[in-house]
Parts: C-alpha cells; structure tokens; sequence
C-alpha cells in the first residue's frame, strides 16, 4: 500500500530521460577508458609499437655554414640534446676518413666500386650477429647495410633487366674483397655482408674497426659527427618536433609523424572522455532534479505518511531502492554495450599493430562500480535529507 501510494506521483518518462542520459553519458565514459586500457600496452608497455623510437638526425645544409660554418655536432651540441626529457641516449656517426675500394669475382668477371663506410655504437643497431666483431688479425670486416638496398635491386634493378632475385642468405654467404688507402698505405681486407638494417640507411662497420681503420689510415685530427641517432624515450612528447625545428635539425625517416599520430590520439581520448564525463554529469544532474521534484510532488503524502505512523526508513527505503534499481541497470547496460563494441574495435587493432595485447577490462569494471557505488551513496544522502 505504501509503495502503490508513492508511485502514484512518479514520473516515467522524466526517469526514462535520465536513464538515457546516464546510460549515453556511462557509456562514453566506460568506452573511453577500455580503448585507452587496450591502446596503452601497444604504446607504452614491452611489446610497444612504439617501443625504442630511433631518430638519425642531421643539420640543415645551407649556403652559410657550407662556405665557413660547420654541418657537424659539437659536444655542446650533443650535450643540449642528451638533456632533453624525451631523450633516453645519443650515439654519434663516425665517418670513413680513408679510400674503400670493394671488389668481387666470380665466373671469370670482376666487379667492383667505390666504397664510403659509417660506424655507430652497437647499442643502436638493429641487428645481432655473432659476425659483428672486428679482428685485426683475422682481416674481416662485417658489413650491414639497408635493406631497401636488397629491395631496389630485386623489386627494380633486377626485374627491368630479366635477372634473377637474391635473398638475404645468399648476399650473407658472399664474400668481397676490401682495398684500403690512405696515409700512403695499402691493405687487402675481406668484407661480407652480415645483416640487413630496416633502421639506419647507410653503409655499417663494426666502430671498433672504423676507430682503428681512421687511426691507421688517417691520423688527422677526427671531425664532429655529421649524424646522430638519437632514442626517444617517448615519442608522443609534443616538444621533440618544437626542440629540433628551432635548432635547425633534420629528423630522417617518418618517426615523427609517428609520434605526431600517437600524440593527437591520446588527444582525442582525452577529448571523447571529457565528453562522456561531461554527459554523465548532466544526467546525474537530471537526477538529482528529478528526485528533489519527486520528492516535492509527494511532499504532502510523505507528511500524512509519517502522521499515519509511517516510519521514515520504509518511506525513504521505496526512493533509494527507485534509484538503486535505475543505476544498476543503467550501469549494467553501459557494461554490456562496451563488452559489445569492444570486440568490433579489438579485431581491428589486433590486424593493424598485429599484437594480441590488450589492457584487459578490469579496469573498466572497477571504474563501473565505483560510479555506481558513489552515485548511489550521494542518492542516499539526498534523500535522508529531503524526507524529514
């Protein structure tokens, strides 16, 4: 009899207004924070797409420092940059400073040409062969070079002119002779091909070799590095495009708009959150309306209620349980409307970045019930207040 008195005055089309506006809001909410929780461990965790971002990084050439300035790094220069926050380590390009001749025979034709070489730190290369060591004695010298070097050749060269293709392993198992000169010296190497590069574009020896090679070869004074690669520790910083423009630096390769690609993503999260967050106050805000006009619409009942000898627990019980009712469903919806999506943006994702991984969706269901629990606390304490 209480309940069927109470319900009397009770609005559904103002409840099923808020429970859409709740439910659009939750939702917005709820699939926000499950797409960031399935993006974060592709950008930020071991298996990161994003994982040891590499920039080889040169100095504008222009007419001014072509005629007295200088293209190189200065320890000042390198020193400025290893302060950055974005960045994790610098490692210099050492120059050849000698003649490379490189020769090959086979099938009674000889084949060769001029030679330029580059050395980095091991740290930053991208391939690992138990080859990439140099032995002065044993007169081997390990070579990598880029991968579209292999590509042009079987995609371009040897497709126009009728040739064979050449796979990796068989360029590996070639061995070439090296012709050394300088400082009025002569020396006979043996070079071989010991990986292909998809990160730097150039030419590689071992560095320990190439210190050697310019010491013996060419003893002037060394000069600044030309090039640098740089590891970003985090590639969405908006500052790393701002830092090298204003210094007049020049990334290599397409990182950056990577990084930009990355950066205007967690943008749009942010953007789409706020929306969510923003729906989802109004629609708290309608229902906390709605339950104060509720409230003052039954205000007389609710007085002869209680003078009838109505406790007000039971009359405030029939509003807190209207309610609880309300955000359960409306939050278990919003569940399961995320759960429902979620498996349609995944399969995309998993083909694009080909990686299972995902943040899972413990998170989203612990965001779920701590609305859910503070909404539903706030409710209570609403009505205790207005029902006296």
């Amino acid at each position: 009899m209480l309940h069927k008195l109470l319900r009397q005055n009770i609005s559904k089309t103002q409840l099923f207004g808020f429970a859409i506006s709740n439910f659009i809001g939750l939702t917005i909410v709820l699939l926000s924070i499950q797409l960031y929780t399935d993006l974060r461990p592709m950008f930020n965790g071991s298996n990161s797409v994003l994982k040891k971002d590499f920039f080889v990084i040169t100095k504008n050439i222009s007419v001014l420092n072509t005629i007295g300035g200088s293209t190189g790094f200065s320890a000042v220069d390198i020193k400025e940059i290893e302060q950055q926050p974005f960045v994790r380590r610098v490692g210099s390009f050492s120059s050849s400073q000698f003649e490379v001749y490189g020769g090959i025979s086979a099938s009674g034709m000889s084949f060769g040409a001029d030679l330029f070489f580059e050395a980095i730190p091991t740290e930053f290369i991208d391939i690992q062969s138990e080859r990439w060591r140099f032995d002065e004695q044993s007169r081997f010298v390990p070579i990598i070079v880029p991968q579209n070097y292999l590509d042009l050749y079987n995609f371009g060269f040897a497709t126009s002119r009728q040739m064979p293709n050449i796979s990796g392993g068989m360029v590996q198992m070639v061995k070439f002779d090296l012709n050394i000169a300088g400082n009025g010296l002569l020396e006979r190497f043996e070079g071989g091909i010991v990986g292909f590069s998809n990160r730097i574009n150039t030419i590689l020896v071992p560095e320990a070799f190439m210190n050697w090679a310019n010491n013996r070869f060419a003893p002037q004074k060394s000069k600044t590095p030309a090039r640098l690669i740089v590891e970003i520790s985090n590639i969405t910083d908006p500052t790393i495009a701002t830092f090298f423009k204003e210094r007049g630096y020049k990334i290599e390769g397409e990182n950056q708009t990577v990084g930009r690609m990355a950066y205007f993503l967690r943008i749009a999260f942010v953007v789409c959150l706020l929306i969510g967050i923003v729906i989802f106050a109004l629609s708290f805000v309608i229902l906390v309306l709605s339950i104060y006009l509720i409230l003052q619409k039954n205000r007389d009942k609710i007085v002869n209620l209680r003078l009838a000898g109505y406790s007000k627990k039971s009359v405030v019980a029939f509003y807190i349980r209207l309610t609880t009712i309300i955000n359960i469903a409306v939050t278990l919806l919003s569940l399961a409307t995320v759960f429902v999506v979620r498996p349609l943006y995944m399969s995309h994702i998993v083909r694009a970045f080909d990686t299972p991984n995902s943040g899972g969706i413990a998170t989203v269901l612990t965001t779920a019930f701590i609305l859910l629990a503070a909404i539903n606390c706030f409710n209570i304490i609403i009505i205790r207040k207005k029902v006296s």
